[in-house]
């Protein structure tokens, strides 16, 4: 979530629709290239991803590649070290340098096209696939991941900004403000993992009939259990909210209400620096509030 959050904060992010229009005809001609039939249509998918949908040689396939600085690039290639350590060789199938006509380059990955999950995931598998996740990557720690502290860091602008501008209510923010220093103060007692940072309904697909966990650009070092927690907060996911917000990750609850709190605070910041608060049907002191009261 720290990446979206940057790129809507800076005031000369991207055009990522024009950075689509331009990338899209170097894709093709890199392709076919090799000989091959490709046709390369542009995918919507993501909310900073420059992805494309392709035939190649009549194999369906999905293709992703980066926005122009070298940030973006580096979480691109974090992220397929993510995939190959997780799935092997299963999901990346490729990974290539696109030229562009400006002398530079993009990385770019080639994957399969993978499937939607066929139903809503119950609590347990979503809290087993977390861990999994988590297991497989084991001590493994990229070059230049985030933190934990960044998260913190980052939450207290957002509760700043929320309450600035009257989103938030003094009692609600006085609270947020206890729990996230609740984890400040005891983050060298909760179990440290690689967390995904997006774990939710969308970045969990299928390969054939295997859930695969993908999109991993935004990955930090966190708290064994975040994306867990973090994947109750999506709408969908809300009704397991009431059922199995606690007792799931190992946590304390207080610390699992913390970091519920911080998700959601995040989230809501999110959606006023990109604008998309507005059409939203739930404001963020309601969402904030559904925390708080969660028994």
């Amino acid at each position: 979530m720290l990446g979206k959050i940057a790129f809507f904060e800076a005031d000369d992010r991207s055009d990522i629709a024009a950075d689509r229009a331009r990338i899209l005809p170097a894709l093709r001609q890199h392709l076919q290239s090799s000989g091959q039939n490709a046709i390369v249509t542009p995918a919507l998918a993501g909310t900073l991803g420059i992805c494309f949908d392709a035939d190649v040689a009549g194999e369906k396939r999905f293709l992703k590649t980066h926005l122009p600085d070298t940030a973006a690039r580096a979480s691109l290639a974090r992220e397929a070290d993510f995939l190959f350590r997780l799935y092997g060789k299963t999901i990346v199938l490729d990974r290539f340098e696109v030229p562009l006509p400006d002398g530079t380059t993009r990385l770019c990955l080639l994957m399969p096209a993978l499937a939607p999950l066929a139903g809503p995931m119950q609590p347990a598998d979503a809290a087993a696939m977390a861990r999994e996740c988590s297991e497989r990557l084991g001590d493994w720690r990229p070059d230049n991941l985030p933190s934990f502290r960044q998260y913190q860091a980052f939450a207290g602008r957002a509760l700043k900004t929320l309450s600035d501008r009257g989103l938030l209510e003094q009692a609600s923010a006085t609270e947020v403000f206890r729990l996230i220093g609740r984890l400040e103060d005891g983050l060298v007692d909760w179990p440290e993992a690689i967390c995904h940072g997006d774990f939710g309904p969308k970045n969990i697909m299928l390969e054939g009939t295997k859930p695969r966990v993908i999109d991993w650009e935004d990955a930090f070092v966190g708290i064994a259990g975040y994306d867990y927690l973090y994947w109750l907060t999506f709408m969908e996911n809300r009704p397991f909210l009431y059922t199995a917000a606690f007792g799931r990750t190992g946590l304390p609850p207080d610390i699992e209400r913390a970091i519920l709190v911080l998700v959601v605070l995040l989230k809501s910041y999110l959606a006023v620096c990109s604008g998309a608060y507005l059409k939203h049907t739930v404001p963020p002191q309601a969402r904030v509030t559904e925390i708080l009261e969660l028994r």
